[in-house]
């Protein structure tokens, strides 16, 4: 009887609930963006970011040697 109970109530709310109110599909989504983070963390970014980033990197280290310069003139 218990069992029967359990499995009429949880079909109904099963029934009741709107396409809207999908748990596992919210929860499934939240593993994957997880799941990408974490990859993202342990490989590193994706290749177009790490090559901004390198040039950004360049470029500092450019700007870096001309105010070294301009500092080593004045000496």
């Amino acid at each position: 009887m218990k069992c029967t109970t359990i499995f009429l109530v949880l079909s109904m709310v099963v029934l009741m609930a709107e396409p809207g109110d999908a748990f596992f599909s919210h929860f499934y989504r939240g593993l994957l963006s997880v799941g990408k983070h974490i990859h993202g963390l342990i490989t590193g970014r994706n290749p177009r970011e790490q090559e901004a980033m390198k040039e950004a990197m360049r470029e500092q280290e450019a700007m870096d040697q001309q105010a070294f310069d301009r500092e080593r003139a004045f000496a």
